[in-house]
């Protein structure tokens, strides 16, 4: 089982962007808090959640976000952005720092986090927060209607053009520029591919140089963990 632990006192060397301290805004512009700590896989290093301080709005104080829900705020450089809201915060599982010291605990805690967070699943715009709506499949009916105004059906002479999908090359470019191939695409498929890659939010530079400080310093940080310590031996 991964085990996750935070930096908790130890300092970021000053050519390092620490994410600790970063403001995360929400829909709208809404200020949601300042970050207070980061969780990570002390296995991969990589930043799994977010400890925010809600600075008094919250009556709980801090919060937990998973990572899946920031990304770069297009707004403010030095700030991230969260697609996520104050109510949704509110009815989230609260976040006890405790916890993570036991991971029976933890384990117990997550399981709940994750189940709430992942209940109604959010997709956002590619290096946005701005939330989007899974386009609508056409209906039978709609289908139908195709039908009966086909060129078969109505007996006019057929375009080739209308036999094949559409050209998706602004999107999907062919891999040879020179290239006489034409990628193509069914519409649903393109909006598939489109929305997946809208998931995985974009995260400012300076956010993967703190992950990469985090896997240069691996056995430093384990080094001060009590529990990476008692697996050691």
């Amino acid at each position: 089982m991964a085990h996750y632990g935070s930096l908790e006192t130890q300092r970021v060397p000053q050519d390092i962007r620490d994410i600790r301290g970063t403001t995360v805004r929400g829909p709208d512009d809404e200020k949601l808090g300042t970050v207070n700590e980061v969780i990570f896989d002390h296995d991969t290093m990589e930043i799994t959640y977010l400890v925010v301080d809600s600075n008094g709005w919250l009556e709980g104080g801090t919060f937990l976000l998973p990572t899946d829900r920031i990304s770069v705020d297009q707004k403010h450089e030095d700030g991230l952005a969260a697609g996520v809201t104050r109510e949704q915060i509110e009815n989230s599982p609260e976040y006890s720092r405790k916890s993570l010291r036991s991971e029976d605990e933890w384990k117990g805690y997550e399981k709940e986090f994750k189940k709430y967070w992942d209940e109604e699943p959010v997709m956002h715009m590619k290096g946005s927060d701005r939330i989007i709506t899974p386009p609508e499949e056409p209906t039978a009916t709609d289908v139908r209607s195709d039908v009966q105004d086909s060129p078969a059906s109505t007996g006019r002479p057929i375009n080739a053009a209308e036999l094949f999908p559409e050209r998706m090359t602004p999107v999907f470019s062919d891999p040879a520029p020179s290239s006489s191939k034409v990628t193509l695409r069914p519409k649903s498929v393109a909006r598939a591919e489109e929305a997946a890659s809208g998931v995985t939010l974009l995260k400012p530079r300076w956010w993967e140089s703190f992950e990469n400080y985090l896997r240069l310093n691996k056995d430093d940080i384990q080094a001060n963990c009590s529990q990476c310590s008692s697996k050691a031996a």
